[in-house]
């Protein structure tokens, strides 16, 4: 009769101490960020740095604030913003609406993986920008190279994590369903695809972070609007404190987007480290 009082204050004691090291490392993340934020200021300040070239974070802050206000050369902030996020998430989207299926298709079937399995491989280690020039040509300047040119980067990383994911599925369990009475489609569906599912978000975390990587890049060399052509465009007006603002935000969205995927992962994989 006493063992249950004890599980339950034993699961409360844990569940306080992991609450308790979750805020510790939040206060120990924003320390560090403030520290690095004093002694970016306290450089230039002191004059170890020329502000021409490194601007403080007090000109960071007050052009953060006059581009929020009044924009970048006719583009608002939320523009440049959405329009940076927006060729991502479509490049991204494609990849993964495209690539998860044809990886899992190649992972099945040794005859599909026999015939494109070269092509995968050849184009995973290409520089995405090498077709970027090759996609101008044939889609034009508009939105429509671009997302290509993110679909191409993020196309190969997704098939290869989603085909290696399934590879990776231990014969054992298949066995074992098969013995159970499973059929083919059940062997997928209840044992191939959840254990495939795991792998499969990494190769995703992956390849969002190229395709956004892939964007900004793009964005230097062929658009009027995006984070990428602020940064650029700012470059040639020696607007150190613009690109300081380019950089910081493009750092920031990064992270919320692959925390957004970590979260549609705990959701989808809530099995995840179970097995």
């Amino acid at each position: 009769m006493q063992a249950w009082p004890a599980r339950s204050a034993e699961r409360m004691r844990v569940a306080a101490i992991s609450i308790l090291s979750g805020y510790w490392r939040t206060w120990v993340g924003a320390g560090a960020v403030l520290l690095a934020l004093a002694a970016w200021q306290g450089v230039v300040v002191a004059g170890l740095v020329p502000s021409m070239l490194v601007p403080p974070p007090t000109d960071v802050w007050g052009a953060f604030i006059d581009i929020l206000r009044h924009g970048y050369r006719d583009t608002t902030l939320a523009e440049d913003i959405g329009a940076t996020v927006g060729r991502a998430l479509a490049g991204f989207g494609l990849a993964t609406l495209f690539g998860v299926p044809f990886g899992v298709w190649m992972g099945v079937d040794q005859r599909v993986a026999s015939s494109f399995g070269w092509i995968v491989q050849f184009m995973r280690p290409l520089p995405p920008l090498s077709f970027l020039v090759l996609l101008i040509l044939w889609l034009g300047l508009g939105e429509a190279s671009k997302i290509a040119l993110l679909t191409i980067t993020a196309f190969p990383i997704v098939v290869s994590a989603s085909q290696a994911a399934v590879r990776g599925v231990p014969a054992l369990w298949i066995a074992a369903a098969r013995s159970l009475g499973a059929s083919p489609g059940q062997v997928f569906s209840r044992v191939v695809l959840p254990a495939s599912l795991p792998m499969i978000f990494t190769g995703l975390s992956i390849a969002l972070a190229a395709t956004f990587s892939t964007v900004v890049a793009a964005e230097l060399l062929a658009a009027n609007d995006g984070l990428g052509w602020m940064v650029l465009s700012a470059s040639k007006f020696l607007r150190n404190d613009v690109i300081m603002v380019g950089i910081i935000l493009l750092g920031l969205i990064g992270m919320v987007l692959s925390r957004l995927l970590l979260f549609l992962d705990s959701r989808v994989v809530h099995w995840r480290g179970r097995t």
